[in-house]
């Protein structure tokens, strides 16, 4: 959350400095990215060794849930197409689209396509690779002192 919102205010500071609509559309894919990346090298499933560092490819510990992510991103980008031809042909087109907007919808559907690809890629490999679709130890529930009896 923290890198989105990174982005959004470097987008808006850089508009204020009057940076064209494209340098701001690629650094904020830049951002994007870079965080993806970095978060799936850093974040770790349960059980999930630390060392050595995760295969390039590899975006979760487990297949399942980089195949569920894997197909949440390719309906976003399939939904943002949609979306993105609805203005273009004038079906739905509550305000002007602009050459800007276009490559901005653009880059935010192909941006979303690239995540999911990324995602689906994870899961097959994992599934390749024989890594457990559950996770071999369920977690715990907390762990409770018994209460303590007071007598008068």
């Amino acid at each position: 959350m923290g890198a989105i919102l990174l982005g959004f205010v470097i987008a808006v500071l850089l508009r204020t400095l009057g940076l064209a609509e494209i340098g701001v559309l690629l650094t904020i894919t830049v951002i994007d990215f870079g965080a993806l990346l970095l978060g799936a090298r850093i974040f770790r499933g349960r059980g999930e060794e630390v060392e050595p560092p995760r295969a390039w490819w590899r975006m979760t510990a487990r297949p399942t849930l980089s195949r569920r992510l894997g197909i949440l991103f390719v309906v976003l980008s399939l939904l943002g197409a949609v979306s993105l031809v609805l203005e273009v042909t004038g079906v739905y087109a509550p305000l002007p689209l602009t050459g800007d907007d276009m490559v901005a919808s653009s880059r935010g559907i192909v941006e979303l396509a690239i995540v999911a690809y990324l995602y689906l890629n994870s899961a097959v490999r994992l599934k390749r690779l024989g890594v457990p679709s559950k996770d071999p130890k369920p977690p715990q529930g907390p762990h409770f002192r018994p209460p303590v009896k007071l007598t008068p």
